[in-house]
């Protein structure tokens, strides 16, 4: 079924394929652009909000051109590394804090008994395990996003200095881990070993129609890799800066995400259904809950036609604090989210998409924050609407 391959690729799998394959170097990637409407939009919480057409980029799929590299060592052994950039199509600019591979950079060993271990940037576990349940990783666009990416399901991080390992595919089973260093010597107070390091760990499982994930991802001081931090050159830097997620406004000491996803197949009918649970203690003490709901669903009308509808129910608690600035007015925020949408293949290569995604935020949420469309809610409304359409081209 398609979702237990999204897995297998997500999770190292392309590499260990490759265990087999004669030395190469392939250059690949991906170019999506299209025009977006969203409204209420404003520049940060609080502000006035206002609608807005634009003309995206990497909403359908993040725009990515990319260098994979596999050396056949003999024995089922392997040398591989992967260098990956994303970019702006509207403007032609890197992104990921302009790093030039942003997206993943990464070299290892691979044996097709033993698994694959890789270093440098990478994906953590729950998002090799768990994001391939989730709708907006498949044809929802960014925009269908759980509200702030807080469980990082569509990588509003990666993870740098990491080390990998992913076990090959056992009867349906696979395994995979993740530790990532901070970098950082013993110093004064606040520094040293676990300031900014990071850790995950998963598994993913497939039979026949059904198809399992979970995973499980800790980060130590992320805050610490923000500007004038206190370290810059750690497991998280520079990624909590999108206008949208709302969750990262004040410094986060640790945060732990665990999420698991279920998947079954009838004929042309896959119905999906992701759980998460994405907690965040902030440097003043006060902390920061969300537990997100997503049943999903999507229908292959014809070779070249799909199309899907999913609700998620996100469910907040805030503890230490009686609230969180212009995001909640007291302790139990709620939203809820619709994601509609449809593919049109044109090509093996060429997909048209078109997405639509409303979010309402509940109880004593006060902004509601649909992903990458630029901003929150404004102070004059609790919903968000957006519409995109594009074309998707690989190569």
């Amino acid at each position: 079924m398609k979702l237990s391959k999204a897995i297998i690729l997500a999770t190292g799998g392309l590499a260990s394929a490759s265990v087999c394959a004669q030395s190469s170097v392939t250059l690949y990637g991906l170019v999506d652009a299209g025009i977006s409407y969203v409204n209420n939009l404003a520049s940060q919480p609080g502000a006035i909000g206002a609608r807005k057409i634009q003309e995206t980029s990497g909403v359908g799929a993040p725009s990515r051109w990319g260098i994979r590299g596999v050396e056949d060592l003999g024995g089922g052994n392997s040398a591989i590394f992967v260098l990956e950039n994303g970019f702006s199509v509207a403007t032609g600019t890197q992104l990921q804090g302009s790093r030039l591979f942003g997206r993943q950079a990464f070299v290892g060993l691979a044996n097709k008994n033993l698994g694959t271990a890789t270093f440098g940037r990478q994906y953590d576990s729950v998002v090799d395990f768990v994001g391939p349940f989730v709708s907006s990783r498949q044809w929802a666009t960014q925009y269908g996003a759980h509200v702030g990416d807080i469980d990082n399901l569509y990588t509003t991080f990666r993870i740098n200095n990491s080390v990998k390992y992913t076990s090959p595919t056992y009867r349906g089973l696979a395994v995979g881990g993740l530790y990532a260093f901070s970098n950082q010597a013993a110093g004064s107070a606040g520094t040293g070993f676990s300031n900014n390091s990071a850790w995950s760990v998963g598994a993913s499982y497939a039979a026949g129609a059904v198809t399992l994930g979970a995973g499980h991802l800790h980060l130590s001081n992320p805050s610490a890799g923000s500007t004038g931090g206190s370290n810059t050159a750690g497991a998280i830097v520079g990624d909590y800066t999108s206008a949208t997620d709302i969750f990262y406004t004040r410094p986060v000491r640790t945060q732990d995400v665990t999420g698991a996803g279920i998947a079954y197949q009838w004929h042309a009918t896959t119905l999906g259904f992701a759980y998460t649970f994405a907690k965040l203690q902030y440097v003043d003490r006060s902390s920061f809950s969300l537990s997100n709901y997503e049943a999903n669903a999507s229908y292959q009308i014809s070779p070249a036609v799909l199309a899907g509808v999913a609700f998620i129910y996100s469910d907040g608690k805030v503890s230490g604090a009686s609230r969180i600035a212009n995001i909640t007015d007291g302790t139990h925020p709620r939203w809820a989210q619709i994601n509609a949408g449809a593919e049109y293949l044109l090509s093996k290569r060429s997909t048209a998409y078109v997405a639509a995604v409303y979010q309402k935020a509940l109880g004593d949420a006060l902004t509601a924050s649909i992903d990458n469309v630029g901003g929150p809610t404004g102070s004059n409304s609790r919903y968000q609407l957006a519409v995109t359409a594009g074309l998707r081209v690989k190569f």
